[in-house]
């Protein structure tokens, strides 16, 4: 039986959280307990742990309670490197460091989680799916370049879909260097205050350089060019996390395309001289694409993307053959040489310059091409499906639909899409001892696993005799001759 949390439960527990959230920034700012993060406080600290045998289990309790109360913890980092030296001081810090923030991130997610959703509804959706998709490199990311306070990223990763053992892991890793730098940092300038040292004069340089170093990492790399690991996933957090989020989150709905291609398709074809009148709709639809963020669709569900970049593909497709038709030879000498060598028909979309190369579709944020949408990000989703779906202009290519496709029906519009091939016999034919097949399924029998792989594939959509013939070993899988010739109802 599912537990079932009751609303006043999960919001009176985000009551405590935010109240103990609040409690340890007052006793750090308003109690005797804050004159111990204070630079004297800290001297006597120092000598007072230094005095017993367990000042390491003492620090690392101290640092791990600190943390988990929210008390800043940058200045026990430093009283650290000042206890214990380099190598002590960053080994009882990372300890301390991560006892202290696991903790946190479990108060936050036992104490937090519920209540936030109660509060945010569908709200938070956008930010777990951010999460489920980058939560390790966005919070390594996080962790490695400081730009959320450490005990806020503590507590609010908490807040979100993270699981525990992926928050560990990146916490772990991402604080280790930051950790060094600070202990490496107190612990040259007190062997500087003792002793005042070239060696120890270097120590402080380095480690200060190195500090500076750390708070201006993203600028370095953006000025050389070097893309930081997780950079992306950051930056998808960072808008999850933001006001406002929800709406920013949103992508495009897919009506308008659907409007379109139901006044313009008539299976097998398309009527492309209307759509050239209607090429004002079919812009605006590509703008509205063109205006997402890449990080947003990353963001979201593999339905999501699949539904975004397979109408992304088919629009982009459509506005190309519509800028340059009627298709008679458009393109140039060297195009038509290589076309009529490759006897190619004077009105398919081979005449069209580079026409699968070219980046002419502006597509979340960038300029694509019909290669780049197809092979570069949809195939690699690893939904054979898709073949079914993206429409190249031609005869020969699996038909268009007069509706785009949709998140909540995707399964089934590619369901009908396999099914409509496999019921045309010009694209799909079982005979004696021979399956023919388009030849689409030739240049991409890899994604789905060789030949074997399609005669397991297409069982499923075929009545039980053909099934039969095509699973047997002595039938032969042949492919048909493609036809580049556009798919024009005006041809």
């Amino acid at each position: 039986m599912a537990v079932v949390t009751q609303p006043s439960g999960a919001l009176l527990r985000l009551a405590i959280l935010v109240l103990l959230v609040a409690a340890g920034a007052a006793a750090a700012a308003f109690t005797p307990l804050g004159d111990y993060l204070s630079r004297e406080g800290v001297s006597q600290g120092i000598e007072w742990l230094r005095a017993s045998r367990a000042a390491p289990l003492l620090y690392i309790a101290i640092y791990a309670l600190a943390t988990a109360l929210a008390i800043p913890g940058s200045i026990l980092t430093l009283a650290g490197g000042a206890m214990f030296g380099l190598v002590g001081g960053t080994i009882y810090t990372t300890i301390g460091a991560n006892l202290g923030a696991n903790a946190a991130f479990g108060v936050g997610r036992f104490l937090g989680r519920d209540g936030i959703r109660r509060l945010a509804g569908g709200r938070l959706d956008a930010l777990d799916r951010a999460t489920e998709n980058y939560g390790f490199r966005g919070l390594l990311t996080f962790r490695l370049i400081p730009a959320v306070p450490f005990n806020a990223l503590n507590f609010g990763s908490g807040l979100t879909s993270i699981g525990w053992s992926t928050y560990a892991a990146a916490t772990a890793i991402g604080i280790f260097p930051g950790t060094v730098v600070y202990t490496m940092f107190a612990d040259a300038l007190l062997a500087g205050s003792q002793g005042a040292s070239r060696d120890a004069l270097l120590r402080v340089l380095l480690s200060g350089g190195l500090l500076i170093l750390l708070s201006l990492l993203p600028a370095i790399a953006r000025r050389v060019g070097v893309r930081l690991p997780g950079a992306a996933a950051t930056l998808t957090l960072m808008l999850a996390l933001s006001p406002g989020s929800a709406d920013a989150q949103s992508l495009p709905t897919h009506e308008a395309f659907s409007a379109l291609l139901g006044d313009v398709v008539a299976q097998p074809d398309v009527d492309y001289a209307a759509l050239v009148q209607r090429k004002a709709a079919l812009d605006g639809y590509i703008s509205s694409l063109g205006a997402i963020e890449i990080a947003l669709i990353e963001a979201a569900s593999r339905h999501e993307q699949l539904t975004f970049w397979i109408n992304a593909y088919n629009a982009c497709m459509l506005s190309l053959v519509a800028e340059h038709y009627p298709i008679e030879k458009a393109g140039g000498l060297f195009t038509s040489i290589k076309n009529s060598i490759a006897g190619r028909p004077a009105n398919s979309v081979w005449q069209i310059e580079d026409v699968f190369t070219v980046a002419h579709c502006r597509i979340a944020g960038a300029e694509r091409s019909q290669d780049e949408i197809e092979h570069s990000i949809i195939r690699p989703m690893g939904e054979p499906r898709i073949h079914f779906a993206v429409n190249c202009a031609a005869r020969s290519c699996p038909v268009l639909w007069p509706d785009a496709y949709e998140v909540a029906t995707l399964d089934d519009q590619l369901d009908r899409a396999v099914r409509k091939l496999v019921s045309t016999p010009e694209h799909f034919f079982v005979g004696p001892g021979v399956v023919r097949m388009n030849k689409v399924l030739d240049w991409f029998k890899d994604d789905f696993g060789g030949e074997q792989g399609l005669r397991t594939f297409f069982a499923p959509y075929l009545g039980t005799a053909d099934a039969e013939v095509l699973a047997s070993s002595d039938t032969r899988i042949e492919f048909f001759e493609y036809d580049w010739t556009l798919n024009d109802q005006g041809s």
